[in-house]
């Protein structure tokens, strides 16, 4: 087989001291580009919103970044004489670029809040502007990221055996950093030090990285001429070719990464939400998920650099990896649908994960291998490899969450991939089969027998895969999530949905027992609660006509906005939740299509920063627990201000504070609160669920007369009586217990909390509580009984 000529070569080879120097550097930055996107993505998502299309928006534009630099990096890697030094001025221009970065996200947001209001009614403009903004933001910062490994992987390999160990190293180190990276941020810097605090530590580990890997490069990496480095600058080594009887292998090789990269993200997305179904959610349940799908594939390449053989290693031994990686896709089902009863979620994350990305890791080095013609060529292999394997991601995430979510389910959508990934190992076994009597010397493939074996194999890992294929698509216990099969065991009426944001379930029969579960998570009952959301709304103004209710919920207290006579608008991040309304009120059918009423799907935050209407009244119930991942922008003094701003003057602003948290934590939300309004009044829920914040620019009172007019009026008797955990009542009777339930207003308020942090974008304290919880005197969660024994102290 032909090679390319030998371009000149480092005088001095890479010991393996020094290749544990350029690996600690690629850890360094790999915790860097972690950082990166958990900060990033949050800046962004508060730019665009939380809606899926917004997700999947940043996601791809900081993919496609890491796919075109890493094709561009394979190129420049392969003619530099000097590719640690390149290495080096790229982990440099990172750092500069990530750290103007934080500075351009508010111009990005005035730009994008100047176009909105002229696309909002046209979304396929108004997601081309997203996605160009994105790019503008990070793709040339995640470009240069992409162009780090296939300029390190040309450095270090110096003969074609060591190119997949050497490959196997460097992704092993930098996914390790990109674990350690996510375990920092998510568990510690963000609640210490803030986003943008953290995103500059990151800058820190780029600069770092980039200064040692020039310090190397100066100390070793001479180039031909050791009389000095402008002699090796002057010496560009010619572009390696790639042989033709080589390229069909490459291309078939580069394909099944591509589908590899497919099924890994796509599965990534899917499993984290079938891991996560009924945990809350919590920030720290995603980073436990991120960062042990991280650890595998870090062992896995760690595996690889082990024990790889490189001149036994065939297509088949990839093939064999990719349908690993569905046979345990498809066995994951049986832990997430929970047939298998109850699993604690450490444990069934581990098993879930763990075993898959362990062959994931070492799929990645073994293609970079099969891929390469010669030492020569091993950055630019392995950057159209990473391309691929790019690619693949970007279609796989938007595939996960756009399409097979909403049509077949989380469950039914693994046994798919699985059944896909299956379907790509045996082609590859087919090809090119492992055993001893693979190749026998001289022959240009395998032998006889082992094409026979080859076949069956194949045979039967396609069997497989068409079985988990026409398993994904029937209605079987193992395809449906765990809390839908949970509910059904009640016997209960019961519905489920999957959208692209989460899944949804509900269960009827009696009142008291009607649930809304979104994620696995209780997001709501029928309580008197939400319905006095909007009606102590209106007593404190009466002459209101105008309300926005964000956060729809079982669509209580839209209801009882239409039912007080207001123009109501709801906004709701889930397309499903809406829907499901009918299930808890009959006449729920008549108020999604009520005159007054207006349904927005759209993100809250997004909605209250980037619409220009004006409301009288803006009450805002987020989604359950308090410290779920994404809440926390609905309590931010940033989105306060923004609300604020919605309101017309005199005009109220609800925010809802459930009882499940510290004392501390519930001074922080209140503080908060109450450093944006002038007037703010707090009233204990006659349901005992929480407290209902109210703030406005002009004074707040509960009088007699209003309480009377509002809530005595025969359709709010009906409505309010109407429902399982308030006793009936009349008007007199609402009197007394809206005067029993206010609790503290204006300066009550402000001495109850005193001076102390707050809640904001940049420190989302709600969402972000570990350490401060660990070390807090009273870990308690608030009662209206223990809010009232500390104001009476």
């Amino acid at each position: 087989m032909a090679v390319a000529t030998s371009p000149p070569r480092p005088t001095s080879r890479a010991t393996p001291s020094l290749r544990g120097v350029v690996l600690a550097l690629f850890v360094a930055s790999g915790a860097a580009g972690l950082i990166y996107q958990v900060v990033w993505s949050r800046e962004l998502v508060l730019v665009f919103g939380n809606t899926t299309q917004a997700v999947a928006t940043i996601v791809t534009a900081f993919m496609a970044g890491l796919g075109f630099g890493s094709l561009v990096g394979g190129r420049l890697a392969d003619t530099s004489a000097r590719p640690l030094r390149l290495y080096g001025l790229v982990e440099l221009a990172v750092a500069a670029m990530a750290g103007l970065l934080p500075l351009a996200f508010h111009g990005l947001a005035e730009v994008y809040r100047g176009v909105w209001p002229s696309l909002v009614e046209r979304p396929g403009q108004l997601a081309g502007v997203r996605f160009a903004l994105a790019v503008a933001a990070v793709a040339p910062a995640t470009f240069l990221m992409g162009m780090t490994l296939p300029l390190l992987t040309r450095y270090l390999v110096r003969t074609l055996d060591e190119a997949g160990a050497r490959l196997g190293e460097l992704y092993a180190a930098n996914t390790i950093g990109a674990m350690a990276g996510t375990l920092l941020a998510g568990f510690v810097l963000i609640e210490l030090l803030g986003l943008r605090l953290t995103s500059y530590l990151a800058v820190l580990l780029n600069v770092a990285a980039g200064t040692g890997a020039l310090l190397l490069s100066r100390r070793w990496e001479t180039g031909p001429d050791a009389s000095g480095t402008a002699a090796a600058d002057r010496v560009r080594p010619p572009r390696p070719e790639v042989p033709r009887d080589f390229r069909p292998r490459r291309r078939i090789v580069l394909a099944a990464t591509f589908v590899s990269g497919f099924v890994s993200l796509a599965l990534e997305v899917l499993w984290t939400r079938m891991l996560a179904q009924g945990t809350g959610s919590s920030i720290y349940i995603f980073t436990t998920i991120l960062a042990i799908f991280l650890l595998g594939i870090a062992l896995g390449s760690f595996l690889y650099r082990r024990y790889s053989r490189p001149r036994g290693e065939r297509l088949g031994t990839l093939g064999l990896c990719l349908a690993g990686v569905g046979i345990l896709a498809q066995t994951t089902v049986v832990l997430g649908s929970g047939v298998v009863g109850h699993v604690p979620f450490v444990v069934r994350t581990v098993v879930v994960l763990l075993p898959a990305t362990v062959l994931m890791g070492y799929a990645f080095p073994l293609a970079g291998r099969l891929v390469t013609p010669s030492a020569e060529a091993a950055g630019g292999s392995v950057g159209l490899l990473y391309a691929a394997n790019t690619a693949g991601s970007i279609l796989g995430s938007f595939s996960a969450a756009f399409i097979l979510a909403g049509t077949i389910g989380t469950n039914g959508s693994i046994l798919l991939l699985g059944g896909l990934n299956l379907l790509a190992g045996a082609v590859l076994f087919a090809a090119e089969p492992v055993g001893r009597q693979a190749r026998q010397p001289g022959d240009p493939g395998p032998g006889t027998a082992s094409r026979g074996r080859g076949r069956v194999v194949a045979a039967g890992l396609a069997g497989l895969a068409v079985l988990g294929m026409v398993a994904s698509s029937l209605d079987l216990p193992i395809t449906r999530t765990f809390t839908e099969n949970d509910l059904r065991r009640t016997g209960r009426p019961v519905t489920h949905a999957e959208d692209e944001l989460a899944t949804v379930d509900t269960l009827g029969g009696k009142p008291s027992g009607r649930r809304l579960l979104v994620g696995g998570v209780g997001m709501t009952t029928l309580t008197v609660d939400t319905k006095l959301m909007g009606y102590l709304s209106k007593a404190l103004r009466p002459d209101a006509r105008d309300f926005l209710v964000i956060a729809f919920g079982m669509g209580g207290t839209y209801r009882s906005g239409l039912e007080l006579g207001l123009r109501t608008d709801a906004v709701e991040l889930s397309p499903t939740v809406p829907s499901r309304m009918p299930v808890f009120f009959p006449d729920g059918e008549r108020f999604l299509h009520h005159p007054k009423g207006r349904v927005i799907i759209s993100d809250g935050r997004n909605y209250v920063r980037l619409s220009r209407e004006q409301y009288d009244m803006i009450a805002v119930d987020p989604a359950p627990p308090i410290e779920s991942a994404g809440s926390v922008v609905l309590y931010t003094r940033e989105f306060l201000t923004e609300g604020k701003a919605r309101l017309r003057p005199g005009g109220t602003f609800m925010l809802w504070i459930p009882y499940a948290l510290p004392l501390d934590d519930f001074k922080d939300h209140v503080r908060t609160f109450a450093s944006v309004f002038g007037h703010v009044s707090l009233v204990l829920s006659p349901g005992r669920h929480g407290v209902l914040m109210f703030g406005s620019d002009a004074p707040l009172e509960f009088t007699e007369a209003n309480i009377r007019q509002v809530l005595g009026a025969p359709a709010a008797i009906r409505d309010l009586n109407d429902v399982p955990d308030h006793r009936r009542t009349d008007a007199d009777g609402w009197v007394r217990i809206i005067q029993r339930a206010q609790w503290l207003s204006d300066d009550q308020v402000r001495s109850f909390v005193g001076p102390g942090p707050e809640i904001t974008d940049d420190r989302p304290r709600s969402e972000y509580f570990l350490w401060r919880r660990t070390f807090m005197d009273d870990q308690q969660y608030i009662t209206q009984k223990s809010l009232l024994r500390a104001t009476t102290r």
